[in-house]
């Protein structure tokens, strides 16, 4: 998929791309009704001529994943009619982006994480600029990072995990003093895999 847009037409069709795409793949769903449900969001934008993806830098006062850069996200709640409402509802409170300034493209793949939850993960677009407001309770960063970077798959190192049984490879990207690895890593290097550049699902 192109990469660069001369104009905001060309970053529609992108987006208009990604959403076929993502209707028309088979994704991959888990049936473990032990881990925890819960719901992230990808989140893209046209900034300055190139797909950037939103992340945050956790704070040290999370439950989990502190410190970790990470997707907007989080634990589904009771009340919660789907996890498409945890992601959205998770996302205006993590970082202040009302659900009605997002344009949901679609449902990607679903992954367990080593912390016992099972996440959903959707994907959005956001207008650019935006003007975040980041829970200082929760979030100490929101990061604009620049999707090329996992389509190249620039990452630095990998490093092989032990994991029930298997074998897994983690990515570890940096971009501006951050660094990307873990789940976030592994969903940003699969999209980009199976979806930015159509190869087939493993």
């Amino acid at each position: 998929m192109k990469m660069q847009f001369e104009n905001s037409h060309e970053y529609a069709q992108f987006l208009e791309e990604i959403k076929m795409r993502l209707k028309s793949k088979s994704r991959r769903v888990i049936d473990r009704p032990e881990l925890v449900p819960a719901a992230v969001l990808m989140l893209l934008m046209n900034k300055n001529g190139a797909p950037h993806v939103l992340l945050t830098k956790r704070t040290s006062n999370v439950a989990t994943h502190r410190g970790e850069v990470s997707f907007p996200g989080g634990k589904c709640d009771d009340d919660d009619p789907d996890t498409l409402h945890t992601a959205l509802r998770e996302t205006e409170e993590e970082v202040g982006i009302s659900a009605r300034d997002i344009t949901v493209l679609g449902e990607f793949d679903h992954y367990f994480s080593i912390w016992g939850f099972h996440v959903s993960t959707f994907i959005g677009s956001i207008p650019h600029p935006y003007s975040y407001l980041p829970n200082p309770s929760e979030i100490d960063a929101c990061i604009e990072a620049p999707l090329e970077i996992f389509y190249h798959e620039r990452y630095y190192k990998t490093e092989i995990y032990h994991f029930e049984g298997r074998e897994v490879p983690v990515y570890y990207y940096h971009f501006n003093g951050f660094e990307i690895w873990g789940l976030t890593a592994r969903i940003l290097t699969d999209f980009s895999r199976i979806i930015l550049r159509g190869e087939n699902q493993c």
